[in-house]
């Protein structure tokens, strides 16, 4: 194999990563949320405390985030993906702090909840 079909090669396999590998929280200080999936409904509940700004990644190519803002630590919305991946992450303020959650990753089950 020649240099320049070896670099095609590997600037191929490079892009199609960076693709498929989702946008996660850079370092995380809250613990990922807890999150369940049936009836292609979403439900999460984080450990934080007030306001919640929650980003929900969903994997179907190209991959599309929505953020939500709700009043407590918790999150019940649609998955519009059945039988996708879901990936969600949250962050909230904590003594003037922004703390960011690690990601739990999920499908969106559209059968019994799991």
């Amino acid at each position: 194999m020649n240099t320049s079909i070896r670099s095609l090669a590997i600037a191929a396999t490079l892009l199609l990563g960076a693709l498929v590998v989702p946008a996660v929280p850079a370092a995380a200080a809250a613990p990922a949320p807890h999150c369940e999936s049936g009836a292609s409904r979403l439900v999460c509940i984080g450990s934080s405390v007030g306001q919640t700004t929650w980003t929900v990644g969903y994997i179907f190519p190209p991959r599309t985030d929505v953020i939500y803002t709700t009043p407590s630590r918790s999150l019940a919305t649609r998955c519009p993906n059945p039988g996708f991946g879901i990936q969600v992450f949250y962050s909230y303020v904590l003594n003037g702090v922004r703390e960011t959650s690690a990601a739990t990753s999920l499908w969106c089950n559209p059968g019994q909840w799991s």
